[in-house]
């Protein structure tokens, strides 16, 4: 073999190595994003251990970002469970995107179709007819395929989720109304919030008549009377894990203070900045900082405003985390502390 050829040969291995090496690195860091605690009945149920009379706005709730993208390629997939499993590892908050294509309705993030909608809405109702003590929050932000996408989606509410959606009476605002709901009016229902994040009148419009269906806000925070603040910058997602937890949790919260009030969505993801390695990779850079995070949270000025804490790779440990706060936040029934406490452990 002739000295060039060796050259590029040996440079060619270096290569393939260096990428098994960072390859390796990558599923190593991605692998601490994995929760695998198994569920339990508790997490099933863990809702009947809060009292009747608990606003909502002060129940802590774990919550799913990108519920549903579990069978997505790894530059999408920021769930690894089906939001089925994730209603039984706790989580009561969801984010669902939808997308209307060929004539379905699936699941999206980003350029990328996930699984189909309709048999989820099946699973929602199963869930509240088995656990009538919890409630769900959907939180329908995304839609993709215009005005056709968000008449299906209703469509499909109003058949399969008949009589267990919340409903607002119509002579209130959406945020007056929610402000006062207490845990004891929504047992057994979903509140479905609705909002699509590149619409504005159009949003207030299609819910006008619709006592189901509950304005939120845009990620600036942006739209007024909107009874679910969830705000997201993009410049302060992408930030190292410190940094973000630093600097932009308290920035959203310091946004939540000066808004109208309501559900509060603490956003606690990371976002990709280059859309290519994952979020599963950057999970693993985060999971660790965050549960250090949520840990103090009862310590923080500001922990009056802790409601939803929203996650990526929910399961049984992220989730009995997140609700053990209840603890501190005084809203579990007299008598039950010990227990729930344990449950939580």
């Amino acid at each position: 073999m002739k000295k060039k050829g060796k050259i590029a040969l040996i440079a060619l291995l270096c290569a393939v190595l260096c990428i098994g090496v960072i390859a390796g690195s990558m599923a190593g860091v991605a692998s601490k994003a994995i929760d695998k605690q198994n569920p339990d009945e508790f997490l099933s149920k863990w809702m009947s251990y809060i009292r009747d009379d608990a606003l909502l706005t002060n129940v802590v709730i774990a919550g799913s970002h990108d519920s549903g993208t579990q069978d997505m390629m790894w530059a999408a997939k920021t769930q690894d469970k089906t939001i089925k499993e994730q209603m039984a590892c706790g989580a009561r908050y969801f984010d669902i995107r939808v997308q209307h294509k060929d004539g379905s309705m699936f699941i999206f993030h980003g350029p990328i179709s996930g699984e189909l909608f309709e048999p989820i809405v099946d699973d929602i109702k199963e869930f509240l007819q088995t656990n009538p003590s919890e409630t769900l929050i959907l939180d329908f932000q995304h839609f993709k395929g215009g005005d056709v996408v968000m008449n299906c989606v209703d469509g499909v509410l109003c058949e399969k989720l008949a009589g267990l959606m919340v409903e607002k009476d119509t002579s209130q605002s959406d945020l007056d109304f929610v402000k006062t709901l207490t845990l004891g009016d929504v047992r057994g229902k979903a509140i479905v919030f609705w909002g699509n994040e590149s619409k504005t009148n159009e949003n207030s419009d299609f819910i006008k008549t619709k006592n189901y269906l509950f304005q939120r806000n845009n990620d600036g925070g942006t739209r007024n009377g909107s009874s679910l603040q969830s705000f997201y910058d993009s410049s302060l997602n992408t930030k190292p894990s410190k940094t973000y937890l630093e600097k932009a949790i308290p920035t959203c919260v310091e946004k939540y203070r000066q808004s109208e009030g309501g559900l509060f969505v603490m956003q606690m993801q990371l976002t990709d900045p280059i859309a290519i390695i994952g979020p599963k990779f950057y999970e693993g850079t985060h999971d660790k900082n965050a549960t250090s995070f949520i840990s103090t949270l009862d310590g923080k000025d500001y922990f009056d405003c802790v409601n939803i804490i929203m996650r990526d790779f929910v399961g049984a440990r992220k989730c009995k985390q997140i609700i053990s706060l209840n603890i501190a936040k005084g809203t579990l029934k007299d008598g039950v502390k010990n227990d729930f406490a344990a449950m939580c452990a």
